[in-house]
């Protein structure tokens, strides 16, 4: 595409130097996927580290780089053929080059946009294969992986950068897809990896505590998560609409900022005052059941559903009912859906249920890493009326320290046993974690123990567990290695549980 054609359509850029005739075939962020062809997107950072990212630019041949004003004179732009320049964010900007320069795949997709703390990994899973089950083209953009029909990619990012998303949605528009379901992370949103894509769905899910190395403070975190209604607002597809949870942390607050904001689109609420509610949960290790409500549009009365998932736990409820909402806003078949509902697939690394060889006792494995998610998923365990419950788990280094003693507190109100473990210690010292965790736990609490080694650990609360009982392993899901120090070791909770039931009943 000829750089006029880009300035026309992208009046926030303007042309420094150079020449508008010049052809630009796509944007970069990544300097190593650059070609000579290419708009280098200049990524925030220090001086000396964007000035070598020029030179690396140079060194592919690149010769049109795009700089926020602030940055118009660092050491070797002045040898490059074209320089754009903005005040806006080029995060933001990115993304809309992107979704131009692949030809706004988003626009001839239905995409629709999950975030929020806790829930976007299950809900996009659960949407996408209930899409599947109703013989619907789908994919699949997530924390866990990307999904195309049935091709299954590796996952980077839980959201791509703007270059990769766009040619990835370019990619699913080829193969014939119709809809994406995709995780919106706070970082992709505030980063503008998502700027420039039409969706069609909004979802809100909740907001807790986590992130706040990345971000300065919950209020930003809040900001972020917002930005995917302005998204919605932006896009100028069909029947587009949200879905805001009420009932959840922040789903007041972020309901009340949709209206101060005076949004054109269609916004429902999934809660006791909303479109969508549900009521008359029975849960058991066997699945789950409740009644889902909507009110019908323009009529009196309210329509009710009996609703049973094989998915365990009250999160799961929640999960489905905001599942069976978008999927009812997007008109499919109201009865499929609910027959869909049945036979869900497991969702990586969520409630994943490790059973002992005679199923006498179960572990969980569940990727909560928050206090919300730890209590979330403890409740649950403890609304199926084990005889025990003990709750294996730890945090990870170079992240958020204040999160660590709460996660105690929670982990001693539910749990009759606690071990403290390491989770991707990364950098930090192990023990040191562990430490800032028992911080947490009441003066005089004696139910726990601390198992600096993951594998130990989790070999020794197998040891403890009681026939009828529960024992959660939290933090890792569905991660397949271990990060300890600089160094990243397969280690995966599921193959470690079984392994140790096996043991165990062979009585080695």
């Amino acid at each position: 595409m000829k750089l006029a054609d880009i300035l026309k359509k992208i009046p926030e850029i303007k042309l420094i130097q150079g020449e508008v005739g010049q052809d630009i075939h796509y944007i970069w962020a990544d300097s190593r996927k650059l070609t000579s062809s290419d708009l280098f997107v200049l990524p925030d950072g220090k001086e000396e580290v964007l000035e070598s990212y020029i030179q690396m630019a140079k060194e592919k041949g690149c010769q049109a780089i795009l700089v926020s004003k602030r940055h118009f004179k660092l050491k070797g732009l002045e040898s490059i053929t074209t320089i754009l320049e903005s005040e806006d964010s080029l995060g933001d900007l990115h993304g809309k080059i992107a979704s131009l320069l692949a030809g706004y795949p988003s626009k001839k997709l239905k995409v629709i946009g999950i975030t929020g703390t806790n829930g976007k990994t299950s809900l996009t899973f659960i949407l996408f294969h209930i899409a599947r089950k109703l013989g619907k083209k789908a994919a699949l953009i997530g924390t866990v992986q990307i999904q195309i029909l049935d091709r299954i990619l590796e996952s980077g990012y839980t959201t791509p950068d703007a270059s990769s998303l766009n040619l990835l949605l370019k990619e699913m528009l080829e193969e014939g897809v119709e809809y994406v379901f995709m995780e919106m992370s706070s970082h992709g949103l505030k980063l503008g990896r998502v700027a420039g894509v039409e969706i069609t769905c909004a979802g809100f899910t909740n907001l807790t505590q986590d992130h706040l190395d990345f971000h300065e403070s919950m209020e930003d975190y809040f900001e972020s998560k917002f930005k995917i209604f302005q998204l919605l607002e932006q896009s100028s597809v069909k029947n587009k609409f949200g879905l805001v949870a009420g009932d959840v942390s922040f789903g007041d607050r972020m309901i009340q900022k949709i209206r101060e904001a005076k949004l054109k689109s269609p916004i429902y609420i999934l809660g006791k005052s909303g479109e969508f509610h549900y009521s008359n949960t029975k849960l058991s290790l066997l699945g789950s059941e409740y009644r889902f409500h909507k009110k019908e549009k323009n009529l009196p009365f309210i329509e009710v559903r009996s609703v049973r998932t094989n998915l365990l736990g009250n999160f799961n409820v929640f999960n489905t009912a905001f599942a069976l909402s978008i999927a009812y806003e997007l008109g499919f078949p109201w009865e499929e859906v609910v027959s869909a509902m049945e036979s869900i697939p497991t969702v990586p690394g969520r409630f994943h249920v490790v059973p002992y060889p005679d199923r006498s006792r179960i572990a969980v494995v569940d990727y909560a890493h928050t206090p919300d998610a730890l209590e979330n998923i403890l409740k649950s365990c403890v609304e199926i009326g084990p005889k025990q419950l003990i709750c294996l788990f730890g945090c990870g280094g170079d992240r958020d320290r204040t999160k660590r003693p709460q996660m105690a507190k929670i982990a001693e109100t539910y749990a009759d046993y606690v071990i403290l473990t390491s989770d991707n210690p990364r950098t930090e010292n192990p023990e040191s974690i562990l430490d800032e965790i028992e911080s947490g736990f009441s003066r005089g609490f004696k139910r726990y123990e601390k198992i600096t080694d993951r594998k130990i650990a989790i070999d020794k609360a197998v040891s403890l567990l009681d026939k009828d009982g529960i024992l959660v392993v939290a933090g890792k899901g569905h991660e397949t290695y271990q990060i300890i120090g600089k160094e990243k070791t397969k280690f995966v909770d599921f193959e470690e549980l079984e392994k140790a039931f096996i043991n165990l009943n062979s009585g080695r």
